[in-house]
């Protein structure tokens, strides 16, 4: 259990860590900055694998939790799943579990195609600026993933405090 909950707590810390920075400081500064921030996006998203390591994160901490809970509600013949702390903790899971719907169904494909457009600019040289059409295709998918990562961060923090104090309902 003590592991379980180590896991669970320290890769739902990073996951919640690493979405608030990417929606609060790197996404908009990649917004300002324009098609030029996507070396330095592509560096941290793919080759310092921050997306792997936010997809560990998000894994182990929704898997911890499954397995935490189920021993919990196991161990008390489904009576802890009815309690007022089971019942926070779960009303934290689902906001969790939304959350990682999001990443998948929006942040991660926007993410996925911008690389892919990093690349191309990067492959033609880049020197010369990208067509409109292509700074109008990089704004788009940006402007989604900000919105993914914002409606990310706001179920994280609202997941990572319905748990917080669950114990103390």
């Amino acid at each position: 259990m003590a592991l379980l909950r180590l896991v669970h707590i320290l890769a739902g810390t990073f996951w919640l860590g690493a979405i608030l920075v990417l929606a609060g400081f790197l996404m908009p500064a990649m917004r300002e900055i324009g098609p030029s921030a996507a070396p330095f996006m592509r560096q941290v998203m793919m080759r310092q694998r921050l997306r792997l390591w936010i997809n560990i994160s998000m894994s182990l901490a929704i898997l911890a939790g499954f397995a935490l809970y189920g021993i919990d509600s196991a161990s008390s013949g489904g009576a802890f799943a009815r309690s007022a702390m089971g019942r926070m903790l779960g009303v934290g899971a689902l906001l969790a579990i939304i959350a990682a719907g999001v990443a998948g169904a929006v942040t991660q494909p926007a993410g996925k195609k911008l690389n892919a457009i990093a690349e191309r600019l990067a492959e033609s040289g880049g020197s010369a600026p990208p067509p409109a059409a292509t700074v109008d295709e990089i704004a788009a998918l940006q402007a989604r993933s900000s919105r993914g990562l914002t409606i990310m961060s706001i179920l994280l923090l609202l997941s990572a405090a319905a748990m917080s104090v669950a114990r103390y309902l």
